[in-house]
């Protein structure tokens, strides 16, 4: 198996937030359509007793927002707000529609309300006890003055003594609700927090798996696969490449004369001042020792020779003895431009023959392939 398909296993681990609120979204409009096709069936039955205008406006105001805010949660724009979940907006007008549904009703008056209990479950995913206990409430009161407009508009034909213990019982699991979805709140919060963690780590370990441990950079296993990679986009015709096989010249002094610790310092140094001088899209990696290569896309012979002059002048314009350090410490380089249907491990043969003559002509300069 290759590694990058190990990485995509390993970040399988992981809850994508964003995953999880594009379900949450779908669920809350999942409630939506199922109050509408609830409420049509009522209709069609004869049991709801609604104005046309009203049916149309429960159907129209679940159906067009609902869809509006599905674009908004799954296109990601309400990724930075507040509450990215919009899931109070969203159960208030769920509430009100079920409210409006109930009105038409006499009978099968509790039956427009049932949804809010999943819907009270649903949001607690997102919202907090508070917020949770609040939504339970206005619920609340929304039922009696529901109530109350019925038997003031058309009588309640169901006894007061039945219509105050379903408002009761409709209170108390509303509440219930709230006090459980608290829970699971705080559950999905502290879930939450350990798959934040567990991505941190197993970012870390991937840094760890791909980059050097002394300066930061790409270490030679995955410099490989970049190799390969831009091999596949050179071979398809997508663009070539290039890479520049660097070496710091006497290493070997600095570490007798200095320490091994100052030999750490120019290496860390060096690659801190070679990635300054990259383009965005270009790689640098130590392959091991004072020996690096340059990863060059969209970049032929001729430009990939001019970035390793200009990194080779930059760099020997670096003077340690003000900290009591090396002298000027120069680069020697070698230059080679891929070619179609060569290997990798005849391409870098080649920059580090480019390199060899670059030292066997005195170091300090760059080289490029014999063509």
């Amino acid at each position: 198996m290759k590694p990058q398909d190990d990485w995509r296993r390993a970040r399988n681990l992981t809850v994508s937030e964003w995953r999880l609120l594009r379900r949450h979204g779908r669920a809350l409009l999942a409630v939506a359509v199922l109050h509408v096709l609830l409420t049509l069936l009522l209709w069609w039955q004869g049991a709801l007793q609604l104005p046309p205008v009203l049916l149309v406006a429960v159907t129209a105001g679940l159906l067009v927002p609902g869809l509006v805010y599905l674009i908004l949660v799954e296109s990601g724009l309400t990724a930075d707000w507040r509450e990215p979940s919009l899931s109070m907006p969203a159960a208030l007008v769920l509430l009100l529609a079920f409210l409006v549904t109930a009105f038409g009703l006499n009978e099968a008056r509790s039956s427009a309300l049932m949804l809010f209990f999943p819907l009270l479950l649903l949001v607690s995913f997102r919202l907090g006890a508070r917020s949770l206990l609040r939504l339970a409430v206005l619920a609340s009161v929304g039922y009696l003055l529901m109530l109350a407009v019925a038997a003031w508009d058309h009588g309640v034909r169901l006894s007061l003594t039945l219509e105050a213990l379903q408002w009761l019982v409709f209170t108390l699991v509303s509440v219930s609700f709230a006090v459980t979805g608290s829970g699971v709140n705080g559950l999905r919060r502290r879930l939450a927090e350990k798959n934040q963690a567990l991505a941190d780590a197993l970012e870390q370990v991937r840094d760890l798996a791909i980059r050097d441990d002394l300066t930061g950079l790409f270490n030679r296993r995955h410099i490989l696969q970049v190799l390969e990679h831009q091999k596949g986009l050179a071979d398809g015709g997508i663009y070539p490449f290039s890479v520049c096989y660097v070496d710091l010249d006497y290493f070997k002094a600095i570490n007798d004369a200095f320490g091994h610790g100052w030999g750490d310092r120019v290496l860390r140094d060096f690659a801190d001042f070679a990635l300054a001088d990259l383009r965005g899209g270009d790689y640098l990696a130590r392959l091991g020792g004072e020996e690096f290569i340059m990863v060059l896309p969209q970049s032929d012979l001729e430009g990939a020779e001019l970035a390793a002059e200009r990194l080779r002048q930059g760099w020997g314009e670096r003077d340690f003895r003000a900290l009591n350090g090396p002298p000027k410490v120069s680069l020697s380089a070698g230059v080679a431009c891929y070619r179609p249907g060569e290997t990798v491990d005849q391409l870098i043969a080649r920059a580090d023959h480019a390199l060899y003559l670059a030292k066997s002509q005195g170091r300090n300069r760059v080289c490029r392939e014999k063509t």
